[in-house]
């Protein structure tokens, strides 16, 4: 498993807290739609089912009580974009490709 520097792990936080306050800022703590979809670097909703039918997106996403589509937490999805830009493993120790 890669462990990351000190350097590395503080410049993960202040990533993934900048990509929060400014994804909370424009969307709120909760993404969902084509807006989930964009901050997963895909390209329409049908792409997003897809992706999540091969078990290629690597954030929990989830249901709501009558609400149609899938969520993630802004949260989630921040620390997953700043591990992808920083090159660190995911949460499972994975390596972003």
């Amino acid at each position: 498993m890669h462990v990351p520097t000190p350097i590395a792990q503080r410049e993960f936080e202040r990533l993934k807290d900048e990509l929060r306050r400014e994804m909370d800022a424009s969307r709120g703590p909760l993404l969902g739609g084509i807006a989930l979809a964009r901050a997963l670097g895909l390209e329409s909703l049908a792409a997003l089912r897809q992706a999540r039918r091969r078990g290629r997106i690597a954030i929990n996403l989830f249901s709501l009580p009558q609400r149609r589509g899938y969520f993630a937490l802004t949260a989630d999805v921040a620390e997953w974009l700043a591990r992808a830009r920083l090159g660190l493993p995911d949460s499972e120790g994975a390596p972003y490709e």
